[in-house]
């Protein structure tokens, strides 16, 4: 039984059909066995419905999955039971069934648990880990992860701690982690050829290859692509090489070399003839209708396409699927058989939306507002455009963060690549210093048989050292005064570039947003399909934008002249009660759809002695961030206190509080930190900096009460006339 499993796997591996070779003979021992040793046949019973699912053999797989965990009940050994389920859960997660496999990694890892059984525990664990980070709980995913990964250290496995960096590497690789995912990959190399295993060394050698990608190192990229080609090649890996041919077609393709893209992919189809059609394929024909489309070659384009999404729907390849359907609903828009077009582009937005895949529904979304806009439903348009509009901005962020990101990590590579080259370059002079010190020796030795010379000798070696040694005292001083200033240089130019950078991702969220949505605004009206009142109110909305996009420009161009230092205080009277009503509403538009009431408990005589756009800016930008905390059916308030000479204001909300240990980082001069609101709003960490960097240059004081899921309150203390000393220690006590 055991060779014969070899042999099946081996099959499989090589990519021949196992189904005519080996697995008719492997059946009928497996039914002969059952009754001489059944723990082993059930144990096999399941390793093999795992393994016949990928070929889509569905039947088969349900089949033998199910026979093998009656025989493990039967049998009533709850650690074989535990093994079956795991196998079981595989099963229903590659043929889509996402819930069920959850279902049946987590029964298994609990009857594992329960009999303390490690073994059967390890696989559950990891299976569990991956099933969460496919579910988008990244985080819960990844202690599984990191939970088995110290299981597998206990138990000395190599073979799993390998696999477990591997799948750690992936997870982080998902997040956006580059950092952590290359030292996971670069963890399971190591470990893997400690272990001299070159077959299970392929795949984390192609993520590595993958991150390299993403960073931009095409030729990093390519360099380990082909190794991964040549490896699997001469192991006669036909699954792996096919793998690194399609990447090697995919990088040609962004480059827009189709016609090599379409050599590369046409080689990694030749290595899978005669195999069964598995999600290689579909991804094989999807990249192939794309090049074909670039190439000109529609027809051939489609039927690539058409046999794509045939097998991702097979085997529940949502992203091939949700990539096809994209381009299949592009074929039909540019034929303007726009309800066919419909029908493949709402497939692919609900694909898209139910598997989080944020590079897509921008595409997506803006195709169906074109189609919507076409066939004469201006509704359906308007809503698209706006989930554009949303959607574009969201990928956009995404991708500058990444930017950012990227940029950040390549720079920490540089420098760990330039500390690197300064040591070798350090062990080189240490060994040729050493060197020219073993080779004085031994002149010294040489002369020491000559009496006058060895005196003479040893003086003139004595003062040449001497005058030496000063020399490089100097050197080393300078060195040291060089370094220093560089360094400080070097701090200077990274605290001027944060600034650049969050200028730019501030215009790039904060004013194209905006921008984007009148855009879309404009270009309804500019159709002339719509009633007069659907004209005055878009034009209201039109209006409201504006006046929104202009206030954030305000406050963008304060932020960067407080950055600049160039911001100046013109200190006046203000009445804070007609302040408050002026603020309150600007926002009224927003707190009706959010079902949210502002109340102005100042009193109409009160007034403070301040910048009035400075307070202005503060006031609002209070209220704008407690309405992004604030549920429906809450309030915020405004409202005063007088002391002695000062006036104390304060902006509370019935929102979901503020969490102790971030209280502190909300008024941090060197951080932006910033979280989503409770709708989804994202910040950029500038608004509450704002707030305090402005109270504090009118003389002011900022601080703030809250207590997670009862609200926040904020408060202000301002000088109540001209003659008023500035604001001292107040008691938080309010």
């Amino acid at each position: 039984m055991h060779l014969l499993v070899k042999k099946y796997d081996r099959y499989l591996t090589t990519a021949y059909d196992s189904s005519r070779l080996i697995l008719p003979e492997l059946l009928q021992k497996l039914d002969s066995t059952t009754s001489v040793n059944p723990d082993s046949a059930v144990a096999v019973m399941a390793y093999i419905a795992g393994r016949e699912v990928i070929k889509g053999n569905i039947h088969l797989s349900d089949s033998l999955s199910n026979l093998a965990e009656t025989y493990a009940k039967h049998l009533n050994d709850s650690s074989l039971l535990a093994v079956v389920l795991n196998a079981k859960g595989k099963v229903m997660q590659l043929k889509g069934r996402r819930d069920s496999a959850f279902y049946y990694y987590s029964k298994s890892l609990h009857l594992a648990q329960l009999r303390h059984d490690s073994v059967a525990a390890l696989p559950a664990m990891i299976n569990l880990g991956n099933a969460m980070i496919d579910r988008h709980n990244s985080e819960t995913g990844i202690n599984y992860l990191k939970e088995a990964l110290e299981l597998a250290k206990k138990r000395n496995n190599k073979k799993f701690m390998a696999v477990l960096y591997n799948n750690l590497g992936k997870a982080y690789d998902i997040r956006g982690s580059y950092a952590m995912a290359l030292q996971y990959y670069r963890a399971a190399i190591d470990t893997l050829e400690k272990m001299g295993s070159r077959e299970y060394y392929l795949e984390p050698l192609n993520n590595l290859a993958n991150i390299y990608l993403y960073l931009g190192n095409d030729s990093l990229a390519m360099e380990y692509y082909q190794k991964v080609s040549d490896l699997s090649d001469s192991l006669n890996y036909r699954n792996m090489q096919a793998t690194a041919l399609i990447n090697i077609g995919n990088l040609n393709y962004e480059n827009n070399q189709n016609k090599t893209a379409l050599k590369y992919t046409n080689e990694a189809k030749a290595l899978l003839s005669g195999q069964c059609e598995s999600y290689l394929h579909s991804i094989i024909y999807l990249n192939l209708g794309l090049i074909q489309r670039n190439l000109g070659e529609t027809e051939k384009s489609f039927n690539e396409l058409t046999k794509s999404i045939a097998l991702a729907r097979k085997f529940h390849i949502y992203d091939v699927l949700a990539e096809g359907t994209t381009q299949m609903a592009k074929y039909y828009e540019n034929r303007m058989k726009f309800h066919i077009a419909a029908r493949f582009a709402n497939e692919a937005f609900q694909l898209a939306t139910e598997n989080n895949m944020l590079h897509l529904l921008p595409g997506i979304t803006k195709l169906l507002a074109d189609n919507y806009r076409d066939t004469g439903n201006a509704s359906q348009a308007l809503k698209f455009y706006d989930l554009y509009s949303k959607y574009n901005t969201q990928y956009q962020d995404t991708i500058n963060n990444k930017t950012t990101r990227n940029f950040a990590f390549l720079y920490e590579l540089q420098k760990k690549e330039a500390t690197n080259k300064i040591l070798m370059q350090r062990q080189q002079l240490d060994k040729q210093a050493l060197t020219n010190v073993r080779l004085k020796l031994g002149q010294q030795k040489i002369l020491i048989l000559l009496s006058i010379v060895i005196v003479i000798s040893a003086l003139l070696i004595s003062i040449l050292l001497f005058y030496r040694s000063r020399l490089k005292s100097r050197l080393n001083q300078a060195l040291i005064s060089n370094n220093n200033e560089i360094t400080e240089q070097n701090k200077l130019l990274e605290k001027e570039n944060a600034f650049k950078n969050k200028l730019i991702s501030i215009i790039s969220h904060d004013i194209k947003t905006p921008l984007m949505s009148l855009y879309n605004i404009l270009e309804l009206l500019s159709a002339d399909e719509l009633s007069e009142e659907e004209k005055r109110e878009l034009i209201r909305d039109n209006m409201q934008l504006t006046d929104r996009a202009l206030n954030m420009v305000e406050d963008l161009l304060s932020w960067t002249r407080q950055q600049l230092n160039t911001t100046t205080v013109n200190y006046t009277t203000i009445n804070v009660y007609d302040l408050g009503n002026e603020i309150i509403t600007f926002f009224q538009p927003d707190v009706r759809e959010m079902n949210i009431n502002l109340v102005n408990a100042c009193s109409p005589e009160t007034t403070v002695y301040s910048d009035y756009q400075m307070l202005k800016m503060v006031i609002r930008n209070l209220f704008s961030n407690a309405m992004k905390f604030t549920p429906s059916g809450g309030y915020i308030e405004m409202g005063v206190s007088k002391t002695n000479g000062t006036v104390i204001l304060y902006v509370a909300d019935t929102g979901v509080g503020i969490k102790p240990e971030d209280q502190s980082k909300i008024f941090n001069e060197e951080k932006y930190f910033t979280t989503n609101g409770i709708r989804g709003e994202e910040g950029n960490g500038l608004g509450l900096k704002l707030c305090s960097n402005f109270v504090k240059k009118s003389g002011g004081k900022i601080w703030l009460e809250s207590k997670p899921g009862e609200g926040s309150t904020f408060f202000i203390e301002i000088k109540r006339t001209s003659d008023s000393p500035s604001p001292g220690a107040v008691s938080s006590n309010f």
